[in-house]
């Protein structure tokens, strides 16, 4: 129980904020950071060191959003009310007012592209970009090869700037 404690003080923020950017909103992220923990707590005695615990909580954490994601009515579940958890340059950080409305509808537009991304997509796309994540662990979480982490990394970003542009062009288009 201990161990699973500085687990969690270790990477609660980092389950957390990958939730979030899964999900859009904080307190499914929060819920399902809590039921992460918990199952870490389950099958802690499972852990045996052939990877790091980061990326042992990454795979559980995954776990939880597909069984999550099953049993909930996709569309219902996930939304884009909170677009801060793709904050890499913050409005504020920008005097231009103009400047900030394009980062804050930048930043709405590819939350909504994310969210129309395949799940397997959407999840290496986080990890990779915005948890830092290298393909070894992508591939070790997802439960598959590292040439597939590669590819579908890849594979989605394609796919991103595609479904970017076509909201931004439909955007144009209103």
């Amino acid at each position: 129980m201990e161990r699973v404690r500085q687990l969690y003080e270790l990477y609660k923020e980092l389950i957390f904020r990958y939730f979030l950017r899964l999900t859009g909103n904080m307190e499914e992220a929060g819920e399902l950071t809590q039921e992460t923990f918990y199952q870490a707590c389950l099958s802690i005695h499972r852990f045996h060191h052939k990877s790091s615990a980061k990326t042992w909580l990454y795979a559980i954490a995954r776990n939880v959003y597909l069984k999550n994601l099953r049993s909930k009515n996709k569309d219902k579940w996930l939304t884009v009310a909170d677009y801060s958890w793709l904050e890499r340059e913050s409005e504020e950080s920008v005097s231009d007012p103009g400047e900030q409305l394009i980062i804050k509808e930048t930043r709405e537009r590819i939350a909504q592209a994310l969210l129309k991304l395949p799940e397997n997509a959407r999840t290496v796309l986080i990890l990779k970009e915005y948890e830092q994540l290298n393909y070894e662990e992508i591939a070790e979480i997802c439960g598959r090869s590292v040439n597939w982490a590669r590819v579908t990394f890849f594979r989605a970003k394609k796919r991103l700037y595609q479904v970017y542009h076509d909201l931004e062009g439909a955007e144009r288009n209103e």
